[in-house]
């Protein structure tokens, strides 16, 4: 585990054993993490769209649906999140709400419905689409007393016995901003009737900024008051790549079955950090303010996330609309994080201490994390120009359940539920989609994970309540 890391880096490369930003481990399943939405079709679905297809964002599931598409069509989304979470930490709960806006979405599809496709192929499409994936916007603010203070000791102290170990208060606030998003490149066809198969290349892009702050008060035999503050700064960038390939068979015209995998995503990651320790003056005693630690870091590293295997049916009821379940199998045996590439250039002993670290990181993930079974479910109802949506979903943690709370790293993320409505209204070549999504999810959040020696020292608990409203305006060519 990472937690082992953090202390052979310590000496290599700069990392402080007292973090309580995410740990590699940490950032491979956060990474690995996919939020089904999209254009506003796709979003009130819940993103269930696997054997019906026919919408921008679908292909992220099937690129084949992109083949049961009549007309060419350009898409935009936009759209706004409220987080809303309520954090627990021994006892005392806290509340915190934020709304951000964005572009959710743009793209365009374009049909070459040509009879003279020689050997069947009635139908081409190809697709090129951007869409965000995860919106890592996060606020925590976590309050309470442990009983347990991590800082025990002034470095200025003139008595170096003497220790602080009554602790009074604790606090730690977690900002986090950014996100991941993916460019489609798609290409599928129409094979005679009833078979449609697609492929997409996805080239993909994130941006991670994490700051937290811990204080904490704690007092001596004679009431002397140890004010320590921790602040950690962690940023990622990272690009990589990954592909898709899907099919969407009509048995019978009222039913569809689909088929698709989804590749790992193959991330290179770029990472800044910095720690600085301050530790507040003790009048009373003559005791002078600490800076007992300030660190830089920098490293790069590779990612490489589950992938992904989705089985689809659908049942369409005429042109009155259908009803769509998807099933997605998610490998989280696949998830590894890598050494640097130019580690070459370090001498052999750092090398070979890098790489360890690493392969704990990979052990980790065999220890503590399982493959997923995830099931979505929509269905859309048609009423002349009008079309009514509702989806249900539940993507399971991929995290096993027979595990105590020391076998995982800072990070724990439970059972995720998510609903979803929406409306869609045509005006002759155009149309706009409205869209709502509910995510509930329950995580832990350890911010004392390093620190062994307080072993009984809780983790904190983040109830999560997000919600989406998302509008997408469609033109058909």
């Amino acid at each position: 585990m990472r937690k082992h890391f953090y202390i052979i880096l310590l000496s290599i490369i700069g990392f402080h054993a007292h973090a309580q930003t995410y740990n590699y481990t940490d950032l491979g399943i956060l990474f690995s993490s996919n939020n089904n939405t999209g254009t506003a079709r796709f979003t009130g679905l819940n993103g269930a769209m696997g054997a019906v297809g026919g919408d921008l964002s679908s292909l992220n599931i099937n690129p084949a649906g992109i083949a049961i598409y009549h007309h060419s069509e350009i898409s935009l989304t936009y759209g706004s999140i409220n987080h809303s979470n309520e954090t627990n930490y021994y006892e005392s709960t806290q509340s915190n709400q934020s709304t951000t806006f964005n572009r959710n979405q743009v793209g365009a599809v374009i049909v070459f419905d040509d009879p003279l496709i020689a050997n069947n192929w009635s139908k081409v499409s190809f697709a090129i689409n951007h869409q965000r994936t995860a919106n890592f916007h996060t606020r925590n603010s976590f309050f309470g007393n442990s009983r347990f203070p991590s800082f025990i000791s002034h470095p200025n102290d003139p008595d170096p016995e003497n220790t602080y170990e009554n602790a009074i208060s604790q606090s730690f606030y977690n900002y986090i901003d950014g996100k991941s998003s993916k460019l489609n490149l798609a290409l599928a066809g129409q094979y005679g009737k009833n078979f449609y198969a697609g492929f997409s290349l996805n080239i993909h892009h994130l941006d991670f900024s994490q700051s937290t702050t811990l204080n904490e008060l704690s007092t001596d035999e004679d009431d002397n008051i140890l004010d320590a503050l921790t602040t950690e700064n962690l940023n990622e960038t990272a690009d990589g790549f990954s592909i898709n390939v899907g099919f969407i068979y009509k048995p019978i015209r009222a039913v569809r079955l689909g088929l698709s995998f989804e590749s790992p995503i193959w991330y290179e990651l770029s990472e800044e950090a910095n720690t600085r320790e301050l530790i507040a003056s003790i009048p009373a005693e003559n005791i002078e303010a600490a800076d007992p630690y300030t660190n830089n870091s920098n490293l790069d590293y590779l990612l490489r996330t589950p992938s992904k295997l989705s089985l689809s049916g659908a049942l369409v009821i005429g042109k009155i609309g259908f009803i769509n379940l998807d099933y997605t199998y998610k490998a989280y045996n696949t998830l590894s994080t890598d050494p640097p590439q130019h580690l070459s250039n370090l001498d052999p002993i750092n090398n070979q201490e890098i790489i360890n670290g690493f392969k704990e990181n990979n052990q980790y993930f065999s220890d503590v994390l399982q493959n997923t079974h995830n099931i979505n479910i929509g269905g859309e109802f048609r009423v002349k120009n009008t079309s009514l949506r509702f989806g249900v979903g539940h993507e399971q943690s991929p995290f096993r359940k027979s595990l105590n709370a020391r076998d995982f790293d800072i990070l724990s993320i439970g059972d995720q539920l998510t609903s979803s409505l929406g409306a869609g209204f045509r005006f002759g070549a155009s149309r706009l989609d409205l869209a709502y999504r509910k995510v509930l999810q329950n995580n832990k959040y350890d911010f004392n994970d390093l620190n062994q020696q307080y072993e009984r020292i809780n983790a904190g608990s983040v109830n999560n309540k997000n919600s989406r409203i998302i509008a997408t305006y469609t033109c058909s060519f």
